[in-house]
């Protein structure tokens, strides 16, 4: 024991707080590798919408929609990157010691912007696959995708 009555080696809860930092950084230290090894795939859109789930929804146009995704992979994936760069940079002005609002704000708008640019690609994506559907499959799409601004609660509340 120490002159204080503290025991001399650690305690049990310090060393278990050890090891479950250990294991986290480690999972996303995995995580993040694995992220970075698979191809860049576009997402769904908000509404359902997206260039990926068309080529679902109208299997006939599925290599048309591919060929669409692969001309746009490479910008998309740019844009991604840019984003998360961004973010990266607006999370490092957030732990700084010295707190600069003005910096921030910068790395804000540079956030908003790569997020911008990065839906606008999505969004043209989307359009380009979409002029490859035939009016009857436009109208099944539109059938099946899901709405936006309808929450589950006013769904389940609808349903009754």
């Amino acid at each position: 024991m120490t002159e204080e009555g503290r025991p001399d080696r650690p305690s049990i809860l310090l060393i278990v707080s050890l090891c479950l930092n250990v294991a986290l950084i480690g999972l996303a230290a995995a995580m993040f590798f694995r992220a970075g090894m698979r191809p860049f795939e576009a997402h769904e859109a908000r509404g359902g919408l997206s260039a990926a789930a068309l080529m679902r929804m109208a299997p006939a146009e599925q290599d048309k929609i591919a060929a669409v995704l692969d001309a746009h992979r490479p910008k998309l994936h740019e844009l991604r990157r840019q984003a998360m760069q961004a973010r990266t940079e607006l999370f490092q002005l957030l732990s700084a010691p010295a707190f600069d609002s003005q910096a921030f704000a910068k790395a804000s708008e540079a956030v908003q912007a790569a997020d911008s640019a990065l839906e606008a690609e999505s969004l043209r994506t989307t359009v380009e696959s979409m002029a490859l559907l035939t009016p009857q499959e436009r109208v099944q799409v539109a059938s099946e995708v899901h709405k936006p601004g309808r929450t589950w609660l006013k769904h389940l509340l609808h349903k009754r």
